[in-house]
């Protein structure tokens, strides 16, 4: 009989089901002839620790697909555990953004979620790394690693003291947060850019009116890389506007590029803080991004159809 895992982060922004949400799909699952074993998921003290080791353990054992129940954080510290296997990785997205998710047509619903995958197809997407350190969606420096520290500390304060939170750490950063002489090398070709905030992404965005803006492939094997330049604090409005109306790539302020390698030089420092799917790190430079062409296999809904529901 196969065998799939459930990994569960109870502290993910939506998780408010509790351990009802692991054994609804492990009933799903049964009805489908398979057994499943549950392993919480807990990052607190940084340190993988007892559910790192079990997973691998009865990865080791034999499991057939493995299921995370979290946002992009948790989602891709399970992924990391499954890189060079072939065991396909199930998304029930639980977090704030679920970027991947999203990208991935699966319904930001858990139990929608549930029904589309448990019969879902597999298809295999890119893996981002810098300096050795993966990333499913995006890789940021700058000003947003100081408002995800905020995010973070905020996280069980319930939305509306979250986003007053943000609002004024926002604030407070855009007065005093210093700009950065970064170095790309991008095609082998190093261009300058004053700027407080990069991203790079792993595959290119679409310019869409969205919140969100989607990647249309997870497989193309390029980096997007994205930066505002230096200009007047007055013109912020206008950059966010063009953000949200998916009008940025004609505005002069706003780099973008695609590669399928960079590299990052930050005049006059040595480390940075990056934030890889939201988990900060604290790397050496120069960071070397690149893209691992079709390293993990993913579950997605088997039709169009099925993901909409």
């Amino acid at each position: 009989m196969a065998r799939a895992i459930i990994v569960f982060n109870p502290r993910s922004g939506s998780a408010a089901d509790g351990d009802d949400l692991p054994r609804r799909l492990a009933e799903r699952l049964a009805e489908r002839g398979m057994t499943t074993i549950s392993i919480p998921f807990d990052m607190r003290r940084r340190q993988p620790g007892t559910w790192r080791r079990r997973l691998e353990a009865v990865l080791a054992e034999g499991a057939a697909r493995v299921f995370v129940l979290g946002g992009d954080g948790t989602i891709l510290a399970v992924a990391e555990a499954l890189l060079g296997r072939e065991v396909p990785l199930g998304i029930v997205p639980l977090g704030t953004a679920n970027l991947l998710a999203r990208d991935l047509d699966i319904p930001l619903e858990a139990d929608a979620a549930i029904a589309a995958l448990v019969d879902g197809r597999v298809r295999t997407i890119d893996v981002g790394r810098v300096n050795g350190a993966h990333f499913l969606c995006a890789s940021m420096l700058g000003i947003s690693t100081a408002l995800a520290r905020t995010r973070e500390a905020a996280r069980e304060a319930g939305a509306l003291r979250l986003w007053g939170r943000l609002a004024r750490k926002g604030l407070w950063l855009l007065g005093r947060y210093p700009y950065r002489r970064v170095t790309l090398t991008v095609d082998r070709r190093p261009r300058t850019l004053v700027t407080r905030a990069l991203v790079i992404t792993n595959n290119p965005l679409a310019p869409e009116p969205t919140l969100y803006p989607r990647r249309p492939s997870l497989d193309s094997a390029l980096l997007g890389v994205y930066g505002v330049r230096k200009g007047p604090l007055a013109e912020l409005p206008r950059l966010a506007l063009r953000v949200l109306n998916g009008t940025w790539p004609e505005d002069p302020r706003i780099f973008h590029h695609t590669a399928p390698q960079l590299t990052i030089r930050v005049r006059r420092r040595s480390r940075v803080t990056v934030m890889n799917d939201g988990e900060r790190l604290r790397l050496t430079l120069p960071l070397r991004y690149e893209v691992l062409p079709g390293a993990l296999a993913v579950l997605v809904p088997a039709t169009p159809e099925a993901g909409a529901a």
